[in-house]
């Protein structure tokens, strides 16, 4: 572990989080299963979130997906006319496609919310073990047809629409990027992927010098094993870097944490998007960890990050 390269702030939350499992006070989340491990990722977003912001309002709703219906969450800002017709940002929670929902990530909803020109929907998708892939991805697509239809009628412009999503949630957002553009809709306006994994199965340099940096090698062995099977992981759905031709996909923010295993996969498919034609933004954050989107009370980077985001997806529209 290289500890020189991070942030003091960032430091100080891995070093919390070594003395606890130390002392046995905190158990791996490898160490779990699915349902306990959910149950401590809301506990350590909650921890290490700020207070939720307020917003103008929040409203949940379901948006029906095959024989069911999945919940979302609906986010309009604070200092916005409650009527007026406002873009769309969709966003996807990261967690492995195992941990995460709605809660984990609502206050970064509200801030994005707040701080951009446009709504919010958050799609708590369906997850692994007990939906394995490609339902997730499922899920988002659906999720996406469904505001493009906006049978609720939404004070929203389905005509611009943004997709966002952290770690897990990039991979999903960048799917469906691709998605659209194979089937010539709807159109997605604007992509901005945060430490995505776009490489699933893959073994970039960073994860192994940034190993055990809030993520582990067994810690993404453990998501693996419980999203998909071993001979789907050459599936561009899995990993989009994959993806035949790349070009004509909306324009893109790849945000990277320094000292993240998932740092050298988000670069990469930044690169080969730039080469496809597409244009591309990367912006890394130095010394940072992964998850720090969901680290406000401690990372004052994730407020920088938070008004980043918001910017490009504001000016995108």
């Amino acid at each position: 572990m290289i500890d020189d390269e991070l942030h003091p702030e960032a430091l100080s939350i891995i070093k919390d989080i070594r003395i606890a499992e130390n002392s046995g006070e905190r158990i791996p989340m490898y160490n779990m299963n699915h349902m306990e491990a959910r149950a401590s990722y809301l506990a350590m977003r909650s921890a290490l979130s700020p207070p939720a912001p307020k917003i103008l309002k929040s409203i949940n709703i379901k948006i029906p997906v095959e024989n069911q219906k999945i919940s979302a969450r609906y986010y309009r800002g604070i200092n916005k006319d409650e009527k007026e017709l406002l873009p769309l940002t969709i966003f996807f929670h990261g967690g492995g496609w195992v941990i995460g929902d709605l809660d984990t990530h609502d206050v970064v909803c509200r801030q994005l919310a707040n701080e951009g020109q446009f709504d919010v929907l958050a799609i708590d998708y369906r997850m692994g073990p007990e939906y394995r892939f490609p339902t997730a991805i499922d899920d988002a697509i659906n999720s996406i047809n469904w505001v493009n239809k906006n049978p609720l009628d939404l004070p929203i412009m389905n005509n611009k629409i943004a997709v966002c999503g952290d770690s897990a949630g990039g991979n999903i957002a960048a799917v469906c990027c691709i998605n659209s553009k194979i089937n010539a809709e709807p159109k997605i306006k604007f992509q901005a992927l945060i430490y995505p994994s776009t490489h699933l199965g893959s073994n970039y340099k960073s994860k192994e010098k940034y190993d055990g940096y809030i993520l582990s090698k067994l810690l993404m062995k453990w998501f693996e094993e419980k999203y998909i099977n071993k001979n789907q992981l050459n599936d561009w759905r899995a990993a989009p870097i994959l993806f035949e031709d790349l070009s004509n996909l909306p324009n893109t923010l790849i945000v990277v944490a320094g000292c993240d295993p998932l740092r050298d996969e988000g670069i990469a498919y930044g690169e080969e998007l730039k080469k496809a034609g597409n244009k591309v933004e990367i912006k890394i954050f130095e010394g940072q960890i992964h998850g720090f989107l969901t680290m406000g009370a401690r990372i004052s980077d994730t407020n920088k990050l938070i008004k980043l985001v918001s910017e490009k997806i504001t000016n995108s529209f």
